[in-house]
């Protein structure tokens, strides 16, 4: 369900503080099990998403990543967000953001 081959430089795991990577992979593990309906119908600050519009993000957005595509955001770490865009049934993680700085919450 998680892709992280679009994970952009500086907000990567290895970015992460030790507790927040071993969050990361707690909620990958427990979102894996969960479909895309029960996702949505989570609380946004639990396990559910939000979308994040693109003129939001403080960042650039890769450019390997086309203009149509819409940004979520996950929790991955108490409320700390992960933002990335679904495909099909996965999850393609871009920006993990520890320190709240992508974008204005």
């Amino acid at each position: 369900m998680f892709c992280l081959r679009h994970l952009a430089d500086g907000w990567k795991i290895s970015n992460c503080e030790r507790d927040d990577q071993a969050a990361f992979a707690l909620t990958a593990e427990r979102l894996s099990r969960l479909t895309w309906r029960e996702i949505r119908n989570a609380p946004r600050h639990g396990v559910g998403t939000e979308k994040i519009p693109r003129d939001a993000l403080k960042v650039p957005v890769p450019d390997s990543i086309t203009e149509d595509v819409q940004f979520l955001e996950l929790r991955f770490s108490g409320l700390k967000p992960m933002v990335g865009f679904r495909s099909k049934e996965v999850f393609h993680v871009v920006w993990l953001d520890p320190r709240f700085e992508l974008y204005d919450h």
